[in-house]
């Protein structure tokens, strides 16, 4: 994953071997660990971007239902 200023600015770049996985859950494990590292970080707003439809279908959805 990669965090970056609103301007494109790089803040941090991070990677985890996740040996056999889908997709599915390699994406969500990316964002949640991309979460942590901001939290840690003590970042407030955070603008999540990624590629995979499904995984944002289930953020959404899991997101409207709390």
């Amino acid at each position: 994953g990669v965090l970056q200023y609103q301007g494109g600015k790089w803040i941090y770049g991070y990677n985890k071997c996740l040996g056999k996985c889908l997709v599915f859950d390699a994406e969500l494990g990316g964002i949640l660990d991309g979460l942590n590292i901001m939290l840690s970080r003590n970042f407030e707003n955070v603008l999540i971007q990624l590629d995979n439809m499904e995984a944002a279908k289930a953020i959404h959805e899991r997101s409207m239902s709390s």
